[in-house]
């Protein structure tokens, strides 16, 4: 079962901006597969920076599981798989010298897993990070995240240098765990190609704001969902 994730009138500043995010009250489900959605800037990924414990809120509270992750505590870490373009693996490393040195941290990595995203994938695990493409860099990530056997899965933005077809992959993998295993996962993304078809949820952020957190059919409210993107770029687009 997947974590659950409650925010209550979380905000979040810094000096020079104070209202990155203002207010926000939310409760994810286990199992619930959220698309955090909005416009660069909207504070997406300051609210999965707070949900990694990367930064502190201002005020308001954030529980994963009733715990703060700001505690940093290695318990709950050991389920959190975590993918963003933030982060940078030694390029000296092969990609097998990664997933090893990833492996030793995570009890529940399954090297079976590994071996199938790696053949899903097509990774050379040979191949040194250094002489690899931002998306098979990426690639590699992902692997390493998911063979951890998460029970939360946050992903930021990764999608963007990733080609159509890791796109469709990544989301097929994440629809199938979410199925299988009921893990949760909090997707960040401003690709919304398939997001009518896989998430459960939609999370509007707008300047700071959350403008609607609710299923995908109520979003919808009655509309195609060929209609998916239209209807958040016209909420984007509103004065």
């Amino acid at each position: 079962m997947g974590f659950s994730v409650q925010a209550t009138n979380l905000s979040y500043g810094v000096k020079g901006n104070p209202n990155i995010l203002n207010d926000l009250s939310i409760d994810i489900a286990p199992g619930q597969l959220v698309a955090v959605l909005g416009e660069n800037g909207a504070g997406k990924t300051t609210f999965l920076d707070l949900l990694m414990g990367f930064r502190k809120l201002t005020s308001g509270q954030l529980k994963l599981e009733g715990q703060t992750p700001h505690d940093d505590l290695w318990e709950l870490r050991q389920d959190i798989a975590y993918l963003s373009e933030k982060i940078d693996i030694e390029g000296d490393w092969s990609a097998n010298e990664f997933l090893e040195f990833n492996r030793f941290f995570y009890r529940n990595y399954s090297k079976e897993l590994e071996a199938k995203f790696l053949d899903l994938f097509r990774v050379n695990c040979s191949s040194k990070i250094a002489n690899m493409s931002a998306g098979e860099v990426r690639r590699v990530q992902i692997v390493s995240a998911l063979a951890t056997q998460p029970k939360l899965v946050i992903v930021d933005e990764i999608t963007a240098v990733i080609d159509i077809v890791g796109r469709r992959q990544l989301l097929k993998i994440l629809v199938d765990m979410n199925r299988d295993t009921q893990c949760t996962v909090v997707f960040a993304t401003n690709i919304l190609e398939h997001l009518e078809i896989y998430a459960s949820h939609i999370m509007l952020i707008k300047h700071g704001e959350l403008q609607t957190f609710e299923t995908l059919t109520d979003f919808l409210g009655g509309k195609s969902k060929s209609e998916f993107s239209q209807i958040v770029a016209d909420i984007l687009e509103e004065k």
